[in-house]
């Protein structure tokens, strides 16, 4: 018999997602009678996956690269934090339509706040790539209040659209923001000056990935956040671990994105001990 609830992930790639395991674990808990499933779909192909997810009675979805920005041409409405935040990573499907919803910043935001004490209000942050995540979580530190934020991208350009956006949507914010060099010796200094270092680039999703900088670009009394999951201790962490900072992954923010979409798609609170449980059980086992 086929699962009453159905959801998934549209990505590209999505073969090292725990997105499915996080999920069925809160269905399981829940007694939800619910499948999740990856859908690998290349970036040409995104409409008519939406079209298809929609006709065959999808009640949601999660987008993830490269379609956090691309998905928002195909929605039937935005909710705030989609427009505020410019990008989707939750769709609602309904009958409405497809509506567009970014929990990303709001995981982000609680897992910093429970889990670590810390919140980028009045603190000097650093966000290593401007793509979909990184464009969002800039977005959301400026509209917590962070002091300054330096932003580093290998394509210049990109970090410069998000300090416009940053401006236009948030013209009241107090952070000054600042466009980095795309030069590794400007991304080192601008690194120790930070409090708070977001990495949201892809490095890392390989454990024979590089660090994206090196232990002499950190320094005691920081935090780095990597956004990257799939490994217990990232590349980038062990670089700053190196250099005394303190260092975590971002399974805790897939799990708070996670359980605040879940909410969108059903209307009740997902079990996140259970979430967490299952996703830790991954990542420090075969993962790790």
């Amino acid at each position: 018999m086929s699962p009453s609830l159905r959801f998934a992930l549209l990505g590209h790639p999505v073969e090292h997602s725990l997105s499915p395991v996080m999920h069925e674990a809160s269905f399981r808990a829940l007694g939800i009678d619910a499948s999740y499933d990856c859908m690998d779909v290349a970036p040409e192909a995104l409409g008519a996956c939406l079209a298809a997810c929609r006709r065959e009675g999808y009640a949601g979805l999660n987008v993830t690269v490269p379609h956090k920005t691309a998905v928002l041409d195909w929605m039937d409405h935005l909710d705030a934090s989609a427009r505020l935040y410019g990008a989707v990573n939750t769709v609602r499907i309904d009958a409405a339509g497809l509506t567009g919803v970014n929990t990303d910043a709001e995981g982000f935001l609680e897992d910093l706040a429970v889990n670590y004490r810390r919140s980028p209000e009045a603190a000097r942050v650093m966000i290593l790539g401007c793509g979909g995540a990184g464009r969002t979580l800039a977005i959301a530190c400026a509209h917590c209040g962070a002091a300054e934020i330096a932003l580093a991208n290998r394509t210049l350009a990109k970090a410069e659209q998000v300090a416009v956006e940053i401006a236009e949507h948030l013209p009241d914010a107090p952070a000054e923001i600042r466009v980095l060099a795309s030069e590794p010796a400007a991304w080192s200094a601008a690194c120790r000056e930070a409090d708070l270092v977001v990495q949201c680039t892809t490095t890392g999703l390989h454990a024979d990935d590089a660090p994206l900088l090196p232990p002499e670009a950190f320094r005691r009394g920081q935090f780095l956040y990597d956004i990257v999951y799939t490994q217990r201790v990232t590349p980038t962490m062990r670089s700053a671990l190196a250099a005394g900072a303190d260092a975590v992954n971002g399974a805790g923010m897939l799990v708070y994105q996670g359980a605040a979409a879940f909410r969108e798609w059903t209307g009740r609170d997902a079990d996140t001990a259970a979430m967490r449980a299952a996703l830790d059980a991954q990542i420090y086992g075969s993962c790790a």
